[in-house]
């Protein structure tokens, strides 16, 4: 992976140096597509290699010849990036490879961060320094309708926080029913989002995709969130469009799930085909990228005058769309939602789209229970089909 972005960066800097760095990051979107990663794993992977290959030259070689593992060598940088002298570094290389060898990951990683603080024990405030500058809140879903959000705080505010939620939780009724686990999540929650017990609060606007069926209790098949990054419990959608604040739009799908095209008359899409194309394509149409398509560029697949339509317009995010734009990455929409790219070496990928929540008649029918309502719903499923 390093030697071909070298050698991407190479034949770009005989132009200038930056087609030099536009050759690197077309590279790299060429190995994300090959190997089936995101960009930017790609990047931390060739900046680890290129970083362990120059610095830690020990180290470098035991990963080549598989003395020890890629875990092993992932904590080993993480611990080097840390420290600020160069000769540091160099210690670390000569004394890491015997060392944490013998160890598992976990004792490895408990080794390596008392090895730094013992060894720039003076250099405490400015790897605090460094380390804040990279805060961050990031989420994961967890599926069954949870999602796990973490936060890289400084260690005395995340001590305060929690001793807040936890004093706060302990201060509870006596019959309030909650672990102390759950009370702090509540707690958090709403103070995050400002509600006050029993009241509304501030309300975040979350689009969520889901079969008509579900939404009137037809049945249970879940919704999705419109970048696709978590499934919704049928539940929990019914309950929330129970709320006065919910706002519905009807998309109409063919029987798989594809939404249906439309057509503006002008160069840039409008509020509406854009809303079109988030529902439909969920993220970037980059096949690695998972850039929710809310923050993604509405891009013509073939360029202005062509139209603009979810025919012809998918959205994309800004590295993608400056590549394709400067020729080192073609982009064809075959058929609507399903995006060919071919990269500079003339590999080609294909972005097929994800197909909305729909609702398995035949394979449900026999299971629902008898509902006096049942067939006009069918009629009415039937005529939404068949409308456009």
């Amino acid at each position: 992976m390093l030697d071909f972005v070298d050698r991407a960066r190479a034949a770009g800097e005989m132009a200038s140096e930056a087609q030099g760095r536009r050759r690197v990051d077309a590279a790299v979107h060429e190995l994300s597509l090959a190997m089936r990663l995101p960009v930017p794993t790609v990047e931390r992977r060739v900046a680890r290699a290129r970083r362990l290959r120059s610095s830690m030259p020990d180290v470098w070689q035991a990963w080549l010849d598989g003395r020890i593992s890629t875990t092993h060598v992932t904590a080993i940088d993480r611990a080097a990036t840390r420290l600020v002298h160069a000769e540091s570094v160099a210690a670390l290389d000569d004394v890491a490879v015997e060392r944490v060898g013998r160890l598992t990951p976990g004792q490895a990683t408990r080794w390596l961060d008392r090895w730094v603080e013992r060894t720039e024990a003076t250099e405490s405030a400015r790897r605090h320094e460094r380390a804040h500058a990279d805060r961050k809140v990031s989420s994961r879903p967890l599926g069954d309708g949870m999602t796990r959000l973490t936060a890289d705080v400084a260690s005395t505010d995340a001590a305060a926080v929690m001793q807040s939620l936890t004093g706060t939780a302990h201060g509870l009724p006596a019959d309030d029913g909650r672990t102390i686990d759950q009370a702090r999540a509540d707690l958090m929650v709403d103070a995050l989002l400002g509600r006050e017990p029993g009241g509304l609060g501030y309300k975040a606007v979350i689009g969520v995709t889901v079969p008509l069926s579900s939404l009137l209790g037809f049945s249970d098949v879940p919704g999705e969130l419109t970048d696709r990054s978590a499934t919704i419990p049928a539940h929990i959608v019914r309950a929330a469009m129970a709320d006065e604040h919910s706002l519905l739009y009807r998309l109409v799908t063919d029987d798989v799930g594809n939404l249906m095209t439309v057509t503006w008359l002008g160069r840039f899409a409008p509020t509406r085909l854009a809303q079109v194309l988030e529902f439909r394509d969920g993220t970037s149409v980059f096949p690695t990228s998972t850039v929710p398509a809310r923050a993604c560029d509405t891009d013509h697949s073939d360029p202005w005058p062509a139209e603009t339509s979810a025919a012809n317009t998918g959205p994309l995010n800004r590295r993608a769309h400056n590549l394709k734009t400067e020729g080192h990455l073609r982009l064809r929409q075959p058929a609507p939602g399903v995006f060919e790219w071919t990269t500079s070496t003339g590999h080609t990928y294909t972005r097929t789209p994800e197909p909305l929540p729909i609702a398995s008649w035949d394979n449900e029918a026999p299971e629902l229970p008898a509902d006096p309502w049942a067939d006009e719903f069918a009629e009415m499923v039937e005529y939404l089909s068949q409308t456009v």
